[in-house]
């Protein structure tokens, strides 16, 4: 009995060890949708919609564009399927400087970062209720570490028109 106790143990606090090594990684910055649009949008019609990020503090999130062999840019895109196309992401000024870590000039945004989506709805969408899924790919980074590059999914409810 001793010994069947004793294995059974084990693979408990392997399993619970497991799970701990599962459990998601820390991330930093929290995402929402902060304007949306408020009437239907018609097939083909544009809209703009702002994507927030807000930052712990001691942490920063990237720009859209970064040098080669520095950090990961952001990354904003739909899922494919949803009845709508992002031809187009605009973003804040971001702060550039020396990052510590990748010395190289980077910019990058600390407390929020502020995306403007310019989408199109699909011309054969059809009417009523949908919602778009904002994927947001992303690196945040302290000054002395960066987590690996993580992805969230925002929903985005929209109205298609008749």
């Amino acid at each position: 009995m001793v010994r069947i106790r004793g294995a059974l143990a084990v693979a408990l606090s392997g399993l619970i060890a497991g799970n701990a090594a599962a459990a998601p990684a820390h991330v930093p910055v929290q995402w929402h949708i902060k304007s949306a649009p408020s009437k239907p949008v018609k097939p083909s019609g544009r809209f703009d919609a702002v994507l927030v990020g807000q930052i712990e503090p001691d942490w920063h999130l990237y720009a859209l564009e970064e040098p080669e062999g520095g950090p990961i840019a952001t990354e904003v895109n739909l899922t494919e399927g949803d009845p709508a196309e992002l031809p187009r992401v605009s973003e804040g000024k971001p702060r550039v400087v020396l990052d510590p870590v990748f010395q190289k000039p980077t910019g990058f945004f600390e407390n929020t970062a502020e995306f403007t989506l310019h989408a199109q709805i699909a011309r054969d969408a059809t009417p009523g209720p949908h919602t778009l899924h904002v994927l947001v790919r992303f690196q945040s980074c302290s000054d002395r570490v960066c987590l690996p590059p993580h992805t969230d999914t925002i929903e985005l409810p929209i109205t298609v028109a008749k």
